[in-house]
């Protein structure tokens, strides 16, 4: 367990010591509460013509994470491709010969540093987000509402799945550009792009079971009857995430630096 710890710990300084990574995280949540409250103030003008399906709480998250996801996903990518593009993967790999440990504290440090961030831009954006609902005269949430405080918080454990399938993605293609173009493929352009191109039945599946359109079921308060159950969607990209994971476990194992 030590041993772990000390890995996670050189992992924590090569991360904090990137000089782009910290103020990118930072710029990544100031992004997150400012384009959500914007996105928060113009759903809130059309809130009667919504009706019961307006979902405040969603609505002052999603709008800041729908920029901010691609960002998450390609700093995962970049704490293992920036090794090999470096070859500092071979310092690494003699300082800790043992590759399932070296990808393990890789992957939980920045799982760590996601969860933190992810659970600041999340709480962010839903207060500041209410304030701005409140102010244009539409019905703000409150955390003690019913699934409120639930959704808040599965917003931050998105960061992390976003972020580990960048892990992942970055260590089964250890190329920057090419796992940072499948992340925006994986998480922007079909499931979001994707669904008004393709035939209607085809893109309501998309739309229903695509990892990370089932895992913002978790975000949101209001039920829709063709949608996965909040906790059912985040498991489902939980369980995307975890074969990634996995097969990057198998080939780092197993592959030449």
């Amino acid at each position: 367990m030590s041993a772990v710890a000390d890995t996670m710990r050189s992992e924590w300084t090569k991360f904090r010591t990137i000089p782009s990574n910290i103020p990118i995280l930072l710029a990544t949540v100031a992004v997150m509460v400012g384009a959500g409250a914007l996105t928060a103030n113009g759903a809130a003008k059309g809130h009667q013509a919504a009706g019961a399906a307006f979902d405040p709480t969603y609505i002052s998250m999603y709008g800041g994470f729908l920029f901010v996801q691609i960002a998450v996903g390609a700093l995962g990518v970049l704490v293992v491709s920036s090794e090999y593009a470096t070859g500092m993967i071979r310092t690494s790999l003699t300082v800790v010969p043992r590759r399932g440990r070296l990808l393990a504290a890789k992957i939980w440090t920045f799982g760590l540093i996601t969860l933190v961030m992810g659970e600041i831009a999340a709480f962010g954006a839903f207060l500041v987000g209410q304030s701005v609902i409140g102010a244009a005269g539409a019905p703000a949430a409150a955390l003690g509402q019913p699934g409120v405080l639930r959704a808040v918080v599965g917003m931050g454990l998105i960061w992390v799945l976003v972020g580990l399938t960048g892990v992942a993605l970055g260590c089964l293609l250890r190329d920057t550009m090419a796992a940072t173009t499948v992340v925006v493929a994986v998480n922007f352009i079909i499931p979001i792009i994707g669904p008004r191109l393709m035939p209607e039945a085809v893109g309501n599946w998309v739309s229903t079971y695509w990892p990370i359109a089932a895992g913002l079921r978790v975000t949101t308060t209001v039920p829709t009857a063709e949608r996965l159950a909040p906790w059912t969607g985040l498991g489902l990209m939980a369980a995307f995430t975890a074969v990634l994971l996995i097969v990057a476990f198998a080939v780092f194992r197993s592959r030449d630096a």
